[in-house]
């Protein structure tokens, strides 16, 4: 019977491998950690280690129940797909390696000959959820019995995270005026990780000093139309397909308006060539809409971005104050992006800025909305990181600082597994009541750890 991709990938994480793995070609493989579960969002596994034949790999594994599957999802023209290392897949139905669209081939690894024979394939090979770090858990008697503790370790994590933030933001400062700076904060902020690039063009080819001047001369009424007639323009999307008008809650009328608008002031606008990344985009998070919801804050900020920033930073209220600005119609940011954008914006930049220009209040302000802000719903990668650390225990994040935290502690120790240099490492091993962890786990018989890493706690995270 053919297995399903969702059961290969419960294998792999698994590692439930009876023998010694080679690849389609006959070269010995070594899994040193098999990645991550990414959630089908790219390639299936990210960040894995492999031992190709004596040649260390660092990269991305994707997996299929063919390999002619690969070409068959058009993965081979995907730049998501550029850092994908090896190709795991239940039957070769090609006979030889795929190649990425850099022309490099990748190495094939046949599963069904190597999986353990006692799987059904109707049957999922539940251990860890998909998406799990590691295979043993680091910290859940701590989390048991000083959740505390580790609550202020993340904390801790999440302040160090903010300093790195805010280095960033001055050194921004130090090549761009404020007003450029933030703009372009904003626009990378919406584009996700998806469309970045294509945000940051967009913010290059239409400076935000032209673009407020413009805007914030017009009449009330006339301010977002234009702002979105700009935006939009630069960034290739006038005039709008009839599949993409539905992607904003706007009127026939609204669309008029802003097409009109493009065709008065967009003769001989430079525009870039950006490739948009929309495949499997959510509505909202397509880059049309976020550019639309950029446009509604250019248009609600009648004194410009950075005025309006540091006035509602430094408001009684500033959590809601800026909220309210956030979340301003026509098309306002959801709950979700408005947490991450005070956290991913406005929180280092007005640090970042107030240190600049050496305005105490504001850091004052910035330093107090930074300490007061709850967490949010989390993503991927801080659930995965709080389930590594806590297990089943669990343990309720109360602040957006313990959220930051996690990625930081991700980025730094888990990605790269640099265990030993974690924190929470460090804090188990310093309580002589709590067992010694024992999470490196061989993920497969003949897969040990290279020589000198020692009996790592975490090293399978």
């Amino acid at each position: 019977m053919v297995p399903t991709e969702h059961w290969l990938a419960f294998v792999w994480q698994e590692q439930r491998i009876a023998r010694e793995l080679e690849t389609a070609q006959g070269a010995p493989l070594r899994v040193i950690y098999r990645g991550v579960w990414t959630h089908r969002h790219g390639p299936d596994f990210a960040d894995a280690s492999l031992d190709l034949a004596g040649t260390l790999l660092s990269g991305d594994v994707e997996l299929h129940v063919r390999s002619s599957d690969w070409y068959a999802h058009r993965h081979h023209e995907d730049p998501a797909y550029d850092r994908v290392v090896l190709h795991v897949v239940w039957h070769d139905d090609l006979g030889q390696p795929v190649s990425r669209r850099d022309g490099r081939p990748i190495p094939t690894v046949e599963l069904a000959r190597f999986v353990d024979r006692s799987l059904d394939p109707t049957v999922l090979p539940l251990g860890r959820p998909l998406g799990a770090l590691g295979f043993a858990h680091c910290a859940p008697e701590l989390a048991a019995s000083e959740p505390h503790t580790l609550h202020a370790l993340f904390e801790d994590a999440g302040d160090h995270r903010l300093r790195h933030k805010v280095a960033q933001v001055q050194s921004l400062l130090g090549a761009a005026p404020p007003g450029q700076v933030l703009y372009w904060l904003f626009a990378d902020a919406l584009g996700y990780h998806r469309n970045r690039e294509g945000m940051r063009m967009v913010a290059e080819h239409l400076p935000s000093e032209y673009l407020e001047a413009t805007v914030l001369l017009a009449e009330p009424t006339d301010r977002f139309p234009l702002a979105a007639a700009l935006l939009l323009g630069v960034a290739g999307f006038l005039p709008v397909l009839p599949q993409e008008r539905n992607l904003a809650p706007l009127d026939r009328g609204s669309w008029h308006r802003i097409e009109a608008l493009w065709s008065d002031i967009g003769r001989g606008f430079p525009t870039p060539r950006i490739r948009w990344r929309t495949a499997g985009a959510r509505p909202a998070n397509h880059p049309l809409r976020r550019l639309l919801s950029l446009a509604t804050l250019v248009a609600a900020s009648p004194q410009g971005l950075l005025t309006t920033l540091v006035q509602r930073v430094t408001a009684d209220r500033p959590r809601s104050a800026l909220t309210e600005w956030l979340r301003s119609p026509p098309l306002p940011l959801g709950r979700d992006r408005t947490h991450d954008v005070l956290v991913n914006v406005v929180v280092p930049f007005a640090l970042a800025y107030g240190e600049s220009i050496g305005e105490e209040t504001l850091v004052e302000a910035a330093s107090h909305l930074w300490r007061t802000l709850p967490a949010g719903r989390g993503n991927a990668i801080t659930r995965a990181t709080l389930e590594q650390v806590c297990g089943p225990t669990g343990l309720a994040l109360r602040s957006a600082r313990a959220e930051q935290g996690l990625l930081h502690l991700y980025r730094t120790g888990c990605q790269p597994r640099r265990c030993y240099e974690c924190p929470v490492a460090h804090l188990v091993l310093a309580r002589p009541s709590v067992p010694e962890l024992t999470g490196h786990r061989p993920t497969a018989p003949h897969a040990s750890s290279p020589p000198g890493d020692g009996d790592d706690p975490h090293r399978s995270r």
